[in-house]
C-alpha cells in the first residue's frame, strides 16, 4: 500500500523552501562583485566543493528517468550508474590543476587566449542555448515527482518551484549555490540511506534481492529508444570529458589553489560509488514488485509511469514528516543542478559576451548587474521549456540522453583538449566544433544511428578535426591542390562508408546527406586556409598562456591579499543541518507507528550529530586556519 501525504508534509516543503531562500538572502550581502559571484572569490572550500559538483551532476531527473531506465534495464541501468566514478575520476585528473591555473571567472574565458574570440563567442552561444533547452528537464522531473505525490497540477508546480530556485541563486550567487548544495547532499543522504535499506525490506533483505535479480541483458529498448554496451561506453567517454569540462570546471577554480581543485574531483568520484546503491537498488525492488505498472491504480493516468516508481517505494517506505523532507531533498538535488547552470551561463552570458563583445570596458559592477539580469531571463526561460517537456511522450531520461548526445561533445572535446594541448592552430576550435555538430546532426537525424555509434563517431570526428588541424595547415602551405584533393577524397571516404550504415527512410535523406558532405569539405578547406596563417605572434600568445597553466597559483597574494578573510563555512553548514534535525525530531510528537518512530528517530539523530559535528569541529578547524592566514598576511605585506 502507497501511503498518501498529510499537512505535515506540506509544512516540512514550505519550511525547507523558506531555509534555502533565507541562505540565498544570507550570502547576498558577500556578493560585491562579479568575482565574488561567479567563483565565490576563489574561497571556496574544496570539501565544499567536491560536494557541490556531485550534486550538480545529478538531479531529481536521477529519482524519476534514469530510476525508470534502471527499473526497465536492472543490472544493465546498475552498471550505468557504476561507469560515473569511473569517469569523474579520469575527468578530473586530466584537467582539476589546469581549470585552477587559467584564473578565469566563467569556464569559456579561456577560450579567447588559447583559441581566439571567435571561438569565445561561438563555444558561449552553443553552451547557453544547449543549456537552456536541457535544464528545463530537469525542473520537469522534480516537479513531476511533487505533483503526483502531493496531487498538484504540474504546472503550478513547475513555475511556483522555478521562481523558488531562481530567487535564492539570484541573490546569493556561487556561495549560496555550494552552501546549499552541502545542506543538501546531507538531507539527500540521510533520507536515500534509509530508503535503499527499508525498500530490501519489502522483498525479504538483500539475499532475496540477489536471488531474484534478473539475468543481465545487454540489450534494451526504452520508450523506443535503444540502448546497448554501446551506450554504456559511449556515455563513459561523456561523463568523462564532463569531469574535465566547463561542467565541473568552477567547482575546480572557485578553490584556493592546484590542490584543493583535484580534492574537488576525488571528492565528487568517490561519492559517485554510492549511486548503484542508494539511486539504483530501490527501482529494481519496485520492479519486483509491481512488474506491470499499468495494472496498479496509483499509477493511472500518468504519461510514463517507469519515472515515479522511485517516489512510489518511498511513499511505500517511510514516514509522513520524512516523506515531505524526501521531496525538499529531490527539489535540493534539481536546485543543484539548475542553480550551477544558471550561475555558470550567467557568467558567460555577463563576461564573455556582455564584458568582451558588447562592452569591452564594462565595469565589475556592470558586470555582475548583466550577470543577474541574465540570470533571470535564464530563469523564466527553464520554466516555459520545463512546461513543455512535461507534455512530451518521449521520456525523461530519453529526452535527457537526446540533448547530452547531441551537443555535448563537440563543445566539450575542444574546451578539454585547449588545456592539454600546445601545438592546437587558434582556429581549430571553431573548425571542430562547427564539423562535430554538423556531423552529430547528421548521425542522429539523417543516420538514424542508437546512441552509442552517434557518440563514437561524433567524439570521432571533432577530436580528430582538432588534431589534425595543424599538420593540414602546414601542407596547405606547401601544396594548395594536393591538400584539397585529401579533403575533398578524405570526405568521400567518411560520407561513403556512413552512408552504407544506414537504412534511409526517403529520397529527402539522401538529398540532405549530400549537402552535408559538401558542406563538410567546404567548412573544412576553409578552416584548412586560416589554420596555415598562424603567425608567430599568435603561437607566442599560446605560449604565454601555457606558462600561465604550468605556474602554480599563489595562494597568498592572489587569493588572501592583505587583509583578505575566509567566509566561515563549517558553521553555517552545521547550524542549519543542525536545526533541520531538531524539526526532525519533532515530527516524534505525530501520531506515528512504533516502527515509523523509530525511522524518524534515528535520521532525526543522524542529521543532529551531523550538524552538531560540522558546528565544533569546523569551529576549531577555521580558528586555526585564522591564526595561519594571520601569519601568511603579515608575510605578505
Amino acid at each position: 500500500m502507497i501511503k498518501d501525504v498529510t499537512s505535515i508534509d506540506y509544512w516540512v516543503l514550505i519550511f525547507y523552501i523558506f531555509l534555502i531562500l533565507g541562505i540565498g538572502i544570507y550570502f547576498s550581502k558577500f556578493m560585491k562583485g562579479a568575482k565574488q559571484y561567479f567563483t565565490g572569490g576563489n574561497m571556496i572550500p574544496w570539501w565544499v566543493s567536491g560536494i557541490s559538483l556531485y550534486m550538480s551532476s545529478f538531479s531529481a531527473w536521477t529519482f524519476t528517468g534514469a530510476s525508470g531506465f534502471v527499473y526497465h534495464s536492472g543490472s544493465f541501468g546498475l552498471i550505468y550508474f557504476l561507469t560515473w566514478s569511473l569517469a569523474y575520476f579520469v575527468g578530473y585528473r586530466l584537467t582539476a590543476t589546469r581549470w585552477r591555473r587559467s584564473r578565469v571567472i566563467s569556464p569559456t574565458q579561456y577560450t579567447s587566449t588559447r583559441y581566439n574570440v571567435t571561438t569565445q563567442q561561438l563555444v558561449s552561444y552553443v553552451v547557453v542555448v544547449s543549456g537552456m533547452l536541457a535544464r528545463g528537464l530537469t525542473l520537469t522531473a522534480v516537479s513531476k515527482i511533487i505533483s503526483f505525490t502531493l496531487n498538484i497540477n504540474l504546472d503550478i508546480v513547475i513555475i511556483v518551484a522555478g521562481l523558488a530556485i531562481l530567487a535564492y541563486t539570484f541573490l546569493g550567487g556561487l556561495w549560496a549555490v555550494t552552501i546549499t548544495d552541502v545542506v543538501q547532499f546531507i538531507i539527500l543522504f540521510v533520507i536515500t540511506l534509509l530508503v535503499m535499506p527499508l525498500s530490501l525490506s519489502l522483498i525479504g533483505g538483500f539475499d532475496s534481492f540477489v536471488q531474484n535479480l534478473p539475468p543481465l541483458k545487454l540489450d534494451h529498448v526504452f520508450n523506443n529508444m535503444h540502448y546497448d554496451v554501446h551506450y554504456l561506453i559511449a556515455f563513459t567517454f561523456i561523463n568523462m570529458i564532463a569531469g574535465a569540462n566547463f561542467n565541473a570546471a568552477q567547482r575546480y577554480y572557485s578553490v584556493k589553489d592546484e590542490k584543493s581543485a583535484k580534492r574537488v574531483g576525488l571528492t565528487c568520484s568517490l561519492l559517485f560509488v554510492t549511486v548503484p546503491l542508494l539511486f539504483g537498488i530501490p527501482p529494481i525492488v519496485a520492479k519486483m514488485m509491481w512488474p506491470d505498472l499499468s495494472a496498479l491504480p496509483s499509477f493511472a493516468g500518468t504519461l510514463i509511469p517507469e519515472d515515479l516508481v522511485y517516489i512510489s517505494v518511498v511513499l511505500k517506505v517511510i514516514p509522513n514528516g520524512l516523506i515531505g523532507f524526501f521531496l525538499a531533498a529531490m527539489f535540493a538535488a534539481t536546485m543543484s543542478t539548475i542553480d550551477t547552470t544558471f550561475n555558470i551561463e550567467s557568467s558567460i552570458i555577463s563576461k564573455d559576451l556582455y564584458g568582451n563583445w558588447i562592452n569591452r570596458d564594462a565595469t565589475d559592477k556592470q558586470i555582475l548587474k548583466v550577470g543577474k539580469i541574465a540570470t533571470l531571463f535564464l530563469g523564466v526561460f527553464t520554466i516555459a521549456t520545463a512546461l513543455y517537456y512535461a507534455r512530451s511522450k518521449l521520456g525523461i531520461f530519453n529526452l535527457m540522453v537526446t540533448f547530452t548526445s547531441l551537443l555535448h561533445m563537440p563543445i566539450a572535446i575542444p574546451m578539454v583538449f585547449g588545456l592539454v594541448f600546445k601545438r592546437l592552430p587558434r582556429w581549430s576550435a571553431v573548425s571542430a566544433i562547427l564539423l562535430g555538430l554538423l556531423t552529430s546532426v547528421v548521425a542522429k537525424f539523417l543516420l538514424s544511428y542508437t546512441v552509442g555509434p552517434h557518440v563514437y563517431i561524433t567524439i570521432a570526428i571533432t577530436f580528430i578535426v582538432l588534431i589534425v588541424a595543424e599538420p593540414l595547415g602546414r601542407l596547405y602551405k606547401r601544396n594548395h591542390l594536393f591538400l584539397v584533393a585529401i579533403v575533398l577524397f578524405s570526405t568521400l571516404i567518411l560520407f561513403g562508408s556512413l552512408y552504407f550504415t544506414a537504412s534511409w527512410a526517403s529520397g529527402i535523406h539522401v538529398f540532405l546527406y549530400v549537402i552535408s558532405a559538401v558542406l563538410f569539405a567546404a567548412v573544412l578547406l576553409f578552416f584548412v586556409r586560416l589554420f596555415s596563417l598562424e603567425t608567430p605572434e599568435d603561437k607566442m600568445i599560446v605560449e604565454k598562456f601555457f606558462v600561465k597553466l604550468s605556474k602554480p597559483v599563489d595562494v597568498i597574494r592572489e587569493v588572501y591579499g592583505a587583509g583578505k578573510k575566509q567566509m566561515s563555512t563549517f558553521p553555517v553548514v552545521g547550524i542549519i543541518t543542525f536545526v533541520i534535525g531538531v524539526f526532525v525530531l519533532l515530527l516524534l510528537l505525530t501520531s506515528l507507528t512504533p516502527k515509523e518512530s523509530r525511522i524518524i528517530a534515528i535520521s532525526g539523530f543522524m542529521l543532529v550529530v551531523i550538524g552538531s559535528s560540522l558546528t565544533y569541529f569546523g569551529n576549531k578547524s577555521e580558528k586555526k586556519f585564522n591564526q595561519k592566514l594571520e601569519k601568511w598576511e603579515g608575510e605578505f605585506k
